[in-house]
């Protein structure tokens, strides 16, 4: 069968022993070697190679991942799976399209920080309360009664937000995203752990995979989030050990799931034993916040928040509850990477939390939330923008006479950096013609809205080749 791509190499998986997309990632390894595909050749798409060998689209999707994460390819999003021009040594892990510099002249709606209104003389505040306390921040990174008293806190407010967990099993992080990779390491073993997750992820959690040595496994979606009936399928084809999952308020797409969905869900869990990992970073400015995924099944979830979004993501202080028993486990990882959380940052929180003013702010937050979303509807709702009380982003899908990169391109013509679907699409998938705007935070309201007055111009004006 000839090839119909760019090399004239036709991979020999009869040779390649193993299951067989490590055969084909086994075969792509032994070409590049032998020089039979040279550096900087372009690989065909998954379906094609899948077509050309005879063989399903994920077998080749998971054999071009293994061979990226081995050095060995790169994949660009929206271009294409290339061969390195050299071989990569230690493990990559690629800074992700959000985190990238915006331009001196660019207004970057591309991140959903938390809301500033007036926090700054709080904090500040709260953190000279933490020096004078008695409890010692700046001598000692090791001192147990700061770490136990910043655990004996965050367990009281997370149970007046109902989630339940005790102190023990409480572990503060850096933000909901060490949170998380940290639960990717507790709650998975062996050479290949598979999760299961949306078919969008939040890059940070793509980047944490790829420390943890974790394989995204991409489940479908629908109106009430991740689809049952998907997860079952996907069980059964990818044998997970566990499932991500962000049931209030979906980033990007701003899906929270119904009650009888997370306990579909968690029922699934218990049937096929797997771990849940629950981001619940923007869930704490919901007005109303529906049971977590401890309390469906708390014997097998790790829930991550962090303060980020509510009242200040500066602080980089976020938590992770483990199941009951576990609380020793996530220590222990979080002690291998920094040994523990700032003990000034950790005393700065019991400050605005036992003060009451970290639920001041959050009340305040959620108020400026109100006003951006107004805002934001006024300018674009005629465009179909989907926006959720208690989320800094909106999410819209593009008119059919717009495609994703040519409104990226007028975007930035516009100088506005947005933030396209690509970003959160594992590599090898399609990227969906829609894209997530923050509110601006930290952006006045008059140029909020001379942003979103642009944006509303560019979308009443598509690319003339668009409509021909």
């Amino acid at each position: 069968m000839g090839t119909r791509f760019d090399t004239s190499w036709v991979p020999p998986l009869e040779e390649q022993p193993g299951p067989k997309y490590r055969a084909l990632a086994g075969a792509i390894d032994d070409a590049i070697r032998t020089g039979a595909l040279a550096p900087g050749v372009k690989l065909p798409p998954v379906r094609e190679m899948a077509w050309e060998i005879g063989v399903t689209p994920g077998t080749v999707a998971r054999a071009y991942r293994e061979a990226t994460d081995a050095g060995a390819l790169r994949a660009n999003v929206g271009q294409g799976t290339f061969v390195r021009d050299r071989r990569e040594t230690g493990r990559l892990i690629p800074l992700h399209p959000l985190t990238f510099q915006a331009g001196q002249d660019e207004i970057d709606l591309r991140n959903s920080r938390s809301p500033m209104i007036g926090q700054e003389g709080i904090i500040e505040a709260a953190i000279r309360r933490a020096m004078e306390s008695g409890a010692t921040v700046l001598d000692d990174y090791t001192r147990a009664a700061n770490d136990l008293s910043v655990r004996e806190t965050m367990s009281d407010w997370l149970h007046s937000g109902g989630v339940p967990g005790a102190a023990a099993d409480v572990i503060p992080t850096y933000g909901t995203q060490q949170a998380v990779l940290i639960a990717m390491m507790a709650s998975l073993s062996g050479q290949h752990p598979v999760m299961l997750v949306s078919e969008l992820v939040y890059p940070g959690f793509q980047q944490a995979a790829k420390l943890a040595g974790v394989e995204l496994y991409p489940v479908a979606s629908d109106n009430d989030g991740l689809n049952p009936v998907a997860i079952e399928e996907a069980c059964r084809i990818a044998r997970p050990q566990a499932i991500l999952v962000t049931a209030n308020l979906h980033n990007p797409t701003l899906i929270t799931m119904s009650e009888a969905r997370r306990q579909a869900i968690a029922d699934i869990a218990r049937t096929h034993d797997l771990q849940i990992v629950e981001d619940d970073v923007y869930g704490w400015l919901m007005e109303e916040r529906p049971p977590s995924f401890p309390s469906f099944c708390p014997e097998r979830t790790w829930y991550a928040t962090s303060l980020s979004k509510c009242v200040a993501a500066g602080l980089r202080f976020g938590v992770l509850v483990t199941p009951p028993g576990r609380g020793a486990v996530g220590q222990g990882i979080v002690q291998a990477m920094n040994y523990r959380v700032s003990s000034l940052i950790g005393q700065s929180v019991t400050q605005l939390i036992r003060s009451g003013e970290a639920d001041d702010i959050r009340k305040k937050a959620s108020e400026h939330l109100d006003a951006r979303i107004a805002m934001t509807r006024k300018w674009l709702g005629r465009w179909g923008i989907r926006t959720a009380k208690g989320a800094n982003f909106c999410w819209l899908e593009l008119p059919e006479d717009w495609h994703v990169a040519s409104f990226d391109r007028a975007c930035r013509d516009e100088h506005i950096r947005i933030a396209t679907a690509g970003a959160y699409v594992l590599p090898g998938h399609d990227v969906p013609n829609k894209v997530r705007i923050a509110l601006g935070m930290g952006l006045s309201d008059a140029v909020y809205e001379d942003c979103l007055r642009r944006i509303d111009r560019v979308l009443a004006q598509p690319p003339v080749e668009m409509l021909t």
